[in-house]
C-alpha cells in the first residue's frame, strides 16, 4: 500500500514539474483560477490531484487549449520571466493530460483499490 502511495507521488511529482515548465503562465480563466494552476509546485500538485479524482479535469484543459486571439494575449509580458505571452500549447496540453489520466486515474488508483481489497480478503480469511 505504501508502495503504491509512493509510486502515484513520484508520477505526480514529474508531472507536476512538466506541467509547471510549459503551463505556468496559461491565462486564468475557467478552472484555472489563483488555487488550480500550474505556477507553483504546490498549485500543481493541487491540480494534478484534481485530475487524479477525475473532478474538474476539462476545466484545467480548456484554457490550456486555448492557442491565440481573442482568448489569449501571445505578446504579453510574464514578470521575472522570459516566457512571453498567456496562451497554451494544446498539442502538448492534450498529451500531458490523457497520459497523466492514463496513467495515474486507470492504473495506479486500480492498483491502490486492487491492494486495499487484497489486504480486505486477507483480513477475511484469517478470522
Amino acid at each position: 500500500l505504501f508502495n503504491i502511495g509512493l509510486l502515484l507521488f513520484l508520477v505526480m511529482f514529474i508531472y507536476s514539474i512538466f506541467g509547471m515548465s510549459n503551463f505556468a503562465y496559461v491565462r486564468k480563466e475557467s478552472g484555472i483560477d489563483d488555487i488550480f494552476n500550474f505556477e507553483t509546485f504546490g498549485n500543481s500538485i493541487i491540480c494534478l490531484f484534481e485530475i487524479t479524482t477525475s473532478a474538474g479535469w476539462d476545466g484545467l484543459l480548456n484554457p490550456i487549449l486555448n492557442s491565440g486571439p481573442p482568448d489569449c494575449d501571445p505578446h504579453l509580458d510574464n514578470p521575472g520571466s522570459h516566457v512571453k505571452g498567456d496562451c497554451g500549447n494544446p498539442s502538448m496540453g492534450i498529451c500531458f493530460f490523457c497520459s497523466y489520466i492514463i496513467i495515474s486515474f486507470l492504473i495506479v488508483v486500480n492498483m491502490y483499490i486492487a491492494i486495499i481489497l487484497e489486504n480486505f480478503n486477507v483480513a477475511t480469511e484469517e478470522r
